[in-house]
């Protein structure tokens, strides 16, 4: 009796957590860019924790971290954050030799839901912590030939936060000015209610 009992409970965890599962993935408009949006991350984050349990030669596990790394690189740039917040960055090399940095925001038909949001920032942002705290954690155990391939990982994440965190303040600069227009035409500019308005926005965006 206490087997079935245990197999019945062990049966509604899994029911669920793919009922939870699939609330999720109803949620977002995007799930297959979601789905790549975190797979690349954590399989380079599974790699490089467990990678020494299925292969001795570190060459190996480091360079299927850097795919993966450099998979997710080019998939959050170029894929996710153009369709899950309508964000977009790249450069762009001008005849002197000098970079010119192309910040874009998508204005209208955005598609996305708050959960696709919600997801995009987390796994954009979350990664990064955790590799820090790697290499705090090889810092200390003086394992020094894996703080290359975290540095990688630091490097090709914090391009793309720098990134999307510059498209979001271009957005909130964009909103800034229109929110200023309407107070002015409005005549909201002199009291409580526009201060506070133009207040609350540049502190959402970092203004």
């Amino acid at each position: 009796m206490s087997g079935m009992a245990f197999g019945g409970a062990d049966e509604g965890e899994s029911g669920g957590l793919i009922a939870r599962a699939s609330d999720i993935a109803q949620g977002l408009n995007y799930p297959k860019t979601a789905f790549f949006h975190i797979a690349f991350k954590t399989a380079a984050i599974l790699i490089y924790m467990f990678g020494s349990w299925f292969s001795s030669n570190f060459v190996n596990i480091f360079v299927l971290c850097v795919l993966m790394l450099a998979f997710d690189f080019w998939t959050v740039k170029n894929v996710s954050g153009r369709l899950m917040v309508g964000l977009r960055w790249w450069s762009e090399v001008r005849d002197d030799g000098s970079t010119d940095w192309k910040y874009e925001c998508r204005d209208g038909n955005l598609n996305a839901t708050t959960m696709d949001v919600a997801i995009f920032w987390i796994g954009l942002l979350t990664p990064a912590f955790i590799w820090f705290i790697f290499g705090v954690g090889s810092v200390f155990r003086l394992s020094f030939d894996w703080l290359l391939l975290i540095a990688i990982a630091l490097a090709l994440s914090g391009a793309n936060i720098v990134g999307y965190v510059r498209c979001k303040q271009e957005a909130g600069t964009r909103l800034m000015s229109g929110l200023q227009g309407v107070i002015g035409r409005t005549g909201m500019g002199s009291n409580v209610m526009g201060q506070a308005l133009q207040s609350a926005a540049g502190k959402a965006f970092g203004l």
